[in-house]
């Protein structure tokens, strides 16, 4: 199946790029694609576009429209325009502006191959890397990408999956680098793995390629080119990580068999990673930060404690290349800090993330640890000053107090029987009663015993004790 989708493409576009096959409406509908949910679910949120124009003071320009149609729009208008030369497209969706603090959901897992930069490949035709790429993951039992883009010097190949919310971005963060690490041979480029990253629009042209590659164009695809395989997120991480979900829950259970026999001597399991904990906090500190500034914009002795914990958490779930500038791009919205003055005051943590990503440690009570920092939810609740009724209003889940955190546990196990089909407690305790007072009608009138009582209306002698003596009370125990 993957030779015959190539070989559809390649007689397609010998030379240059048809639209007809795999052009910029195809590629947004298949980055972005639409929601079922409707409004106010995952698609929700801002398609970011870019283009480089060389000669201007400034080069770079940046702009985001509605994810949808109107992203679609845009992608063609952009290439109906005179120059379409160097023209980006994010492969996220964005509250606002482009940043992993503001992603709103993220529909595909990438690599960027700068395969001009190996010297095996260097010159290579697009779609013989292409093809070389897919045996080496073949060889590798790596799943196929749903396609594969020539950037005019590269390739980009992109794994399609469902829309994924902000909350599973550790393990997508995991899955990224797994991916790179495994194309390293064919120039896989690790500074090219954050969800907020863009890459070149389909049709569009690269000025740095030699002439008769420079337009951006499908060199290879799973399934039809128009609408290329979609992977389930779970199942691809499954299959990439070194360890699967299900071999997780297999070693958690054998961990809990040789705590039972007294014979391990592992630490126990943590329920959550350092990377979720800490998106947990970034999404609780931009809850807090829109309830006490629904204008945007924090107060002036409000920002410095705030914006040091969100830059602390940044650093865990951003990749280290790419932290300075989302970490600029939070202190802008949140207080309006220039460049400067925030690369100043946040220097600290960037240099420790970087230090986290060379491997380096620091020690902490007798053992080594990760040199970022890192601040127990009860202290960021301290330090920010956030009261109960704040954690309340601003729907908080980790920054909480104690009394905070047991109502939150209450309601998810409250949940999670529903979920399961449980009845309410209330009407659990209604049914109830209702049953003891017929059953002890059926006593009084027909002088049925408490067994026969039970096997009537199919529950325990236990259940059955328990309805009438509630009964008799008249309200429920």
């Amino acid at each position: 199946m993957f030779a015959s989708a190539a070989n559809v493409v390649a007689a397609a576009c010998p030379n240059s790029f048809d639209y007809s096959v795999f052009g910029p409406r195809e590629h947004i509908e298949n980055l972005h694609p639409h929601n079922r949910r409707g409004t106010g679910g995952l698609r929700d949120g801002m398609v970011t576009f870019a283009q480089r124009v060389h000669g201007r003071e400034k080069p770079w320009q940046e702009w985001s429209v509605p994810a949808g149609s109107s992203a679609i729009t845009e992608a063609e208008r952009l290439l109906q325009q005179d120059n379409r030369t160097d023209i980006y497209v994010s492969q996220a969706a964005f509250q606002h502006r482009r940043s992993i603090s503001q992603l709103t959901a993220i529909g595909a897992c990438y690599t960027d191959l700068d395969y001009h930069n190996c010297a095996r490949w260097k010159g290579r035709k697009p779609a013989d890397v292409a093809s070389a790429v897919i045996g080496h993951l073949e060889d590798a039992m790596i799943p196929a990408p749903s396609y594969i883009l020539s950037t005019g010097r590269g390739l980009v190949c992109v794994w399609l999956t469902e829309l994924l919310p902000r909350v599973a971005l550790p393990r997508w963060n995991a899955v990224q680098k797994q991916l790179q690490q495994m194309l390293e041979p064919f120039g896989g480029d690790r500074r090219a793995l954050d969800a907020a990253r863009v890459f070149r629009l389909c049709g569009s042209e690269n000025s740095r390629a030699e002439w008769d590659r420079r337009t951006v164009g499908m060199v290879w695809c799973q399934g039809s080119p128009e609408t290329p395989a979609r992977h389930v997120f779970g199942t691809l991480a499954d299959e990439v990580l070194p360890f699967t979900h299900a071999e997780l829950i297999s070693l958690r259970a054998e961990r809990s068999k040789r705590q039972a026999e007294g014979n391990d001597k592992t630490t126990p399991a943590v329920r959550h990673t350092a990377e979720s904990y800490w998106e947990s906090v970034l999404t609780d500190l931009q809850r807090l930060r829109a309830h006490r500034c629904p204008e945007g914009a924090m107060p002036e002795g409000q920002r410095d404690a705030w914006l040091f914990v969100a830059g602390v958490a940044i650093s865990w779930i951003s990749p280290p290349d790419v932290l300075g500038r989302e970490i600029i791009a939070l202190a802008d919205e949140a207080a309006g800090w220039r460049d400067g003055e925030t690369r100043s005051r946040m220097s600290a943590i960037i240099k420790r993330a970087r230090q986290a990503a060379a491997g380096q440690k620091i020690t902490f009570g007798n053992r080594e640890v990760d040199c970022r920092y890192r601040m127990k939810a009860s202290t960021i609740v301290e330090w920010l000053g956030i009261d109960p009724a704040e954690q309340r209003a601003a729907g908080l889940r980790v920054l909480v107090d104690q009394d905070r955190k047991r109502e939150l546990n209450t309601e998810r196990t409250r949940e999670s029987r529903r979920r399961r089909g449980a009845k309410d407690r209330t009407a659990q305790q209604a049914e109830r009663l209702s049953m003891g007072g017929m059953a002890l009608y059926l006593q009084a009138t027909k002088g049925l015993k408490r067994d026969e009582l039970a096997e009537r209306f199919g529950v325990s002698t236990g259940q059955m004790s328990k309805a009438m003596r509630e009964a008799r009370r008249g309200m429920p125990a």
